[in-house]
């Protein structure tokens, strides 16, 4: 396993090798490798070129701590524009998130006005050049892939012990998790990595499949890998008939940031 990179599936080559570590720096607040009461998942090695594909993982850190934000009551309303009925416009108390610089607001394409005239931002014309937004969807996919590729890491370093050929994942994410969510009486006992960050491993009735549960923050997140041929889909529909359920089917690791994820 070790010659190959767990991002692209290819062999490592004579490329410049770069660990990748299993579970996000991002995440982790603590020092590493040793603490008491928690655990630690290490790296796996990738090539240089596929783990800066990903960029900084900082996002993942932003993308929680926005859904964490939204999941509560304080601090964000929407409203409805008085004349243009279609358009929604969901005002925050940036002091909420501090975190937030121009950059991080770029890159989930939200709007500063603080230094704007309202009667500007009320007209419709200043609506007519800017995306429309999602901003629980948009956050939520940039921490599923994430954390979605550090479990395929831990699964590849702790279980399977192999980089697949290809790769079938079924998603199902909530927002507003707490550390009370904790799964050790059905899945074992198991440690976190940092405070707020676990994750259990499950095998699926001995076959070949695997469920991950990922508790990151805020973010509580329910994976099956699939890697034998039964229909895992419908079980979860069974299961989880009122969940959004997520697919990404990809060659690697590294196609979720082309192929991405799509509703099933």
């Amino acid at each position: 396993m070790s010659e190959f990179c767990y991002l692209c599936g290819k062999p490592m080559g004579d490329s410049r090798a770069s660990g990748d570590h299993v579970v996000p720096v991002a995440l982790i607040a603590r020092n590493q490798p040793k603490a008491r009461g928690f655990d630690y998942a290490g790296k796996l090695p990738t090539h240089e070129e596929c783990n800066n594909r990903f960029g900084p993982e900082t996002y993942m850190v932003n993308a929680l701590e926005l859904l964490e934000f939204l999941a509560g009551n304080n601090g964000h309303s929407t409203y409805q524009h008085r004349t243009r009925p279609e358009i929604l416009i969901q005002a925050w108390d940036a002091s909420k998130l501090p975190n937030f610089t121009e950059r991080v607001l770029s890159f989930f394409k939200l709007i500063d006005v603080r230094e704007s005239d309202a009667a500007a931002w009320s007209e419709p014309e200043f609506f007519r050049d800017k995306s429309r937004t999602n901003p629980t969807r948009d956050a939520l996919h940039v921490a599923l892939s994430v954390l979605t590729k550090s479990a395929a890491a831990l699964l590849i370093k702790r279980k399977i012990h192999t980089v697949p050929p290809t790769w079938q994942v079924y998603a199902i994410p909530y927002s507003g998790a707490t550390d009370a969510l904790d799964f050790d009486h059905l899945l074992g006992d198991t440690k976190p990595f940092e405070a707020g960050v676990k994750v259990w491993l499950h095998q699926l009735d001995g076959g070949p499949d695997w469920l991950v549960l990922y508790r990151a923050k805020s973010v509580l997140v329910y994976l099956i890998f699939v890697f034998g041929h039964h229909n895992a889909l419908a079980t979860l529909k069974e299961h989880f008939p009122e969940a959004d359920i997520h697919e990404f089917v990809g060659t690697a690791i590294n196609d979720l940031l082309t192929v991405g994820w799509h509703k099933v």
